[in-house]
């Protein structure tokens, strides 16, 4: 694992190597980058296939390719952990990492769409954990936002509540599970069907007609 040196050295070099990519969500990126972690970011600089020589030396990096590898389809696929909370066939809600309240979800079409796009199974599932929100953490008021990253349309579900202003900060992964239990949504354990034993048969006489 890369220590806490080397994980600022790669970030920076990172950082320099996005200012020059014409992506419009760079800024995000650069956002993104800068709260990952040293497991994180390991985890992205081989998502993006980006070498490096020797330990807390950057300078054998490979560039950043012009469309680097979304974040959001590598989650999906299972290829990056998250604390998923709920899913349906076209979505998943996972908690965000980076939250500006208790409670922040994203919900993630599973195909790689923009926002005009969204489909309506993602904006259902985004209700149905406004509604799980309100009922175990009680926020005062949850507002539901559509926003893009890298190309990938996500539905941000965000609680708010009284007298706590909205402040992204990163969660502990403690912080993440406990809420993670919380919300998520148990599936359901198949029905098993009882069949009633037949008492034994009264003797009966047969006769031919």
């Amino acid at each position: 694992m890369l220590s806490k040196e080397q994980s600022e050295e790669i970030k920076k070099q990172l950082l320099l190597q996005v200012d020059k990519l014409p992506q419009e969500n760079k800024e995000q990126i650069k956002k993104y980058i800068s709260k990952l972690n040293g497991e994180q970011l390991e985890e992205f600089l081989k998502q993006n296939k980006i070498q490096i020589q020797q330990p807390g030396v950057t300078e054998g990096a490979a560039p950043l390719a012009k469309e680097t590898q979304c974040i959001f389809c590598s989650i999906i696929k299972n290829q990056i952990p998250s604390n998923k909370i709920a899913e349906n066939k076209k979505s998943i809600a996972i908690l965000e990492i980076n939250p500006l309240s208790k409670g922040h979800s994203l919900i993630l079409p599973i195909e790689h769409t923009t926002i005009e796009k969204i489909p309506r199974q993602a904006l259902s599932l985004a209700q149905k954990i406004t509604k799980k929100i309100k009922t175990k953490l009680k926020p005062e008021d949850v507002k539901i936002e559509t926003s893009s990253f890298q190309g990938h349309a996500i539905i941000n579900v965000i609680p708010f509540y009284k007298d706590v202003p909205p402040k992204k900060e990163k969660a502990s992964e403690q912080e993440l599970q406990k809420l993670q239990s919380k919300l998520e949504t148990k599936k359901k354990a198949p029905k098993t069907i009882r069949v009633k034993k037949i008492s034994k048969l009264p003797e009966v006489s047969f006769r031919i007609p």
